[in-house]
């Protein structure tokens, strides 16, 4: 039974390969899974604090704004009501010049003012600049007729009036003031100019990340981070951003997320103040998660270390664990190939190195199993050897079909008397290693060697496959025993020596095969008829001048393989009927005779006399010639 090899075997996952990947896997997960739990806290937390920033900036510059709005319309009250107790003075003009003049001191942004009942006011500074702005301002409220409707219902009209000047940006505040004496309500306009303002109020509203804009009810620009944009007052209600802000803003303020015509995502914060003017505070959402980008990235790039000096560490841990296991891989490869000489040390003092310990002790076992073995099968058949060694053979037999050989040396009596015993033993084994070669070859079994002589069985203990298959193989053997033959004669020549002759007798047929014996010591062997007449048949080979005697049960399994010649009949004892002989000349196909007569040439025998006349074994008498 041959042994299947697997030491080629590569290894496709090595052990710190694998220890690496799961630790790896390990500490991805491990890593990837904090850094999104921080990262999604953070993104909530920042998220939170940006709108409550946003709003807390929108309440403040709404405040602001309203605050100066408020102002300038209170200051412009009081001085319209303050006038009209001076109405009856002779410098009323003078007086009203004067006072116009101190409040556009303290507020510096007014820069005119008209009402039906005063006309126009304008502070010094804007009039040395702006001589004519009457005929524009009343063009401009005679187009617009209906700001004056508006506030003299109530309303309080802020616009955008910038585009009546150059390069110079202005506001007009309209409202009615209520005449405490007639009972009359004045329409009044306050112009002022808001980057005069002593509360800078357009810093207030631009000057931070988050920036504000603010828009009258109208949609026109009034403060923004646009310079350009506020002096020409242009109407921005249709954009997105603007339109929802307008239309989601109240008094308490609104916050909402709005996405703009550039698709940019802004966090806004809108809000309804005096005049209906609306207050939207904003900030890019993607400046908000900026840092959380940049915290993020910095874990990120911290998990990346970490996770390379774990697979560092992992690798060294692993390297204990793979290269004593890759020693003992490859010791187990040598054993494998036969090689039980191995010398291995633990590395450790763990689990792996107990399992050295006992693999070097496994080894010992083994290599002393083999030797065993080895000096076991120089006794007998290999195969018959690890059957025994593996307990596939036990007392009791079995029946088969089988081929049985046997073999002998002619007159090998006569010349072992004149050999020393030391010649005979080296004779014999140089002999018998070459005929046992010529039957290892052909997978057959050496039964037994009996003195000079040889018994062979195929179909028994092993098989090549059929009986026919198994017959072919003796009869092969047989044939390559008789040039190992000749070769060992022309050795025994050229040594001075005189060539042997052997006789070779074959029969296939039903055996007992098994072990025999007693359980102290028992020999794996077959017996039966089939056997006997193998033996029988061998004997027949002198008298018939052959080399190579098969009978009929096997010449009928292998008659298309072989040349033979046809022997008178043989009487068994015990058997009525002669059985049939065949001299094997050749192998169908082989140079070499062709004939009875051209083989006994090739084998130096000289032809043989009468057959019938053969005086045979009177002692035993167990065959008697018969005339075909």
């Amino acid at each position: 039974m041959k042994q299947k090899r697997v030491r080629n075997k590569a290894v496709k996952f090595p052990i710190g390969l694998k220890l690496v990947l799961i630790f790896a896997v390990m500490v991805i997960f491990a890593l990837g899974a904090t850094t999104l739990m921080v990262s999604q806290l953070f993104t909530s937390d920042v998220g939170i604090r940006a709108n409550d920033n946003n709003m807390e900036i929108n309440r403040q510059t709404s405040g602001t704004v309203q605050n100066v709005f408020l102002n300038v319309q209170s200051d412009t009250n009081s001085l319209l009501n303050f006038l009209l107790l001076l109405q009856e003075d002779e410098d009323y003009d003078i007086k009203v010049n004067a006072l116009f003049e101190d409040l556009c001191n303290h507020n510096p942004e007014i820069q005119f003012m008209y009402s039906t009942s005063l006309g126009y006011r304008f502070s010094e500074e804007f009039l040395l600049a702006n001589g004519d702005i009457e005929e524009d301002f009343n063009k401009w409220l005679v187009k617009d007729n209906q700001i004056e409707k508006s506030a003299m219902e109530g309303s309080v009209e802020i616009k955008n009036i910038s585009n009546l000047f150059d390069d110079v940006l202005m506001y007009c505040i309209a409202f009615s003031h209520r005449n405490p004496i007639s009972q009359k309500d004045d329409f009044v306009c306050v112009a002022f100019n808001p980057e005069k303002s002593a509360s800078k109020l357009i810093e207030a509203c631009t000057g931070n990340v988050n920036s504000s804009f603010v828009v009258n009810k109208y949609g026109e620009t009034l403060i923004s981070d646009d310079m350009e944009l506020m002096k020409t007052g242009k109407k921005v209600s249709d954009s997105i951003l603007v339109k929802k802000a307008m239309e989601n803003a109240t008094i308490e303020g609104k916050q909402m997320e709005i996405t703009d015509d550039n698709e940019v995502i802004w966090l806004c914060a809108s809000r309804v103040i005096a005049g209906d003017m609306v207050v939207v505070t904003r900030i890019e959402k993607s400046i908000v998660y900026e840092s959380i980008f940049h915290s993020t990235l910095r874990t990120l790039l911290v998990s990346m270390a970490v996770f390379f000096l774990t697979i560092l560490i992992i690798r060294f841990f692993s390297i204990t664990l793979s290269n004593p296991i890759e020693d003992l891989v490859a010791a187990t490869k040598e054993i494998d190939a036969g090689n039980y000489e191995i010398k291995l040390k633990p590395r450790t003092k763990d689990e792996i190195g107990v399992l050295t310990d006992s693999f070097m002790s496994m080894t010992g076992g083994l290599q002393q199993r083999q030797r065993l073995m080895s000096s076991f099968s120089k006794f007998t058949n290999r195969v018959i050897a690890e059957k025994a060694a593996n307990g596939e053979l036990t007392m009791g037999g079995e029946s088969k079909n089988a081929t049985v050989f046997f073999s002998d040396i002619r007159s090998f009596t006569a010349m072992s008397e004149k050999m020393t015993p030391e010649q005979v033993v080296d004779f014999l084994n140089d002999y018998f290693t070459r005929m046992v070669d010529c039957v290892n070859k052909t997978n057959g079994i050496v039964d037994k060697f009996i003195g000079d002589a040889v018994m062979a069985v195929w179909g028994a203990a092993t098989t090549n496959g059929n009986p026919a298959a198994d017959a072919w193989a003796a009869v092969k053997a047989a044939l390559m025993m008789r040039i190992a033959l000749y070769h060992f004669n022309q050795n025994q020549i050229k040594n001075g020596r005189n060539p042997i002759k052997i006789g070779c007798g074959i029969n296939s047929g039903p055996i007992v095969a098994g072990q025999i014996g007693s359980e102290d010591h028992m020999n794996y062997t077959v017996i039966g008829d089939t056997v006997n007449l193998a033996s029988r048949t061998e004997a027949l080979n002198k008298p018939f001048a052959t080399d190579i005697l098969i009978t009929e049960n096997t010449y009928k399994l292998v008659k298309d393989k072989i040349i033979v010649e046809e022997m008178p009949g043989v009487h068994v004892k015990g058997k009525e009927e002669a059985i049939k002989m065949y001299a094997v000349i050749n192998a169908v196909g082989v140079k070499g005779p062709e004939d009875i007569h051209a083989l006994r040439k090739f084998l130096g025998w000289d032809e043989p006399q009468d057959i019938s006349k053969v005086n045979t074994d009177e002692e035993e008498k167990k065959y008697k010639i018969s005339g075909k």
